[in-house]
C-alpha cells in the first residue's frame, strides 16, 4: 500500500534580521516518535511531530516555553519509563536543506 506524501510548507526564505533556526528533540527516541522539532517562523514557534511518515503536530505557539509545554503534555506520558524529560537541543540554524532533505527521506521510506 503506497503511503500518502507527507507535505509540509516550510517557508525557509525568511529576512536576513530572522534566519530559520530548529530546536531538536534530543531523546524522542524515548517517546518512540522519530522526529520532532521547534523552529522559529515569522508567527513565532512551530512545533513539528513526524513518526512513520505521519505528521502527527503541526502548531504555532508564541514561545518556545509554549512549545515545549505542548509537547509534554500531548506525548509526555508515551515514555518508556516513568521520570522521562524532553531534552532539547539549542536553538541553530540547520544546515542548508535539512528540511528539505528529511521530507525528501520520509517521501522514500515504504
Amino acid at each position: 500500500m503506497k503511503q500518502p506524501e507527507l507535505k509540509l510548507n516550510v517557508e525557509l526564505e525568511q529576512k536576513a534580521e530572522s534566519p530559520v533556526r530548529i530546536s531538536l528533540l534530543i531523546n524522542s527516541i524515548y517517546y518512540f516518535i522519530e522526529s520532532v522539532f521547534i523552529m522559529t517562523v515569522k508567527e513565532g514557534y512551530r512545533l513539528v511531530i513526524i513518526h512513520q511518515c505521519r505528521l502527527l503536530t503541526d502548531e504555532i505557539y508564541k514561545t518556545a516555553r509554549g512549545a515545549r509545554i505542548a509537547f509534554a503534555k500531548r506525548y509526555g506520558n508515551k515514555a518508556w519509563r516513568v521520570g522521562v524529560k524532553a531534552e532539547w537541543s539549542r536553538f541553530y540554524p540547520p544546515e542548508r536543506n535539512w528540511l528539505d532533505d528529511k521530507f525528501r527521506e520520509k517521501k522514500r521510506k515504504k
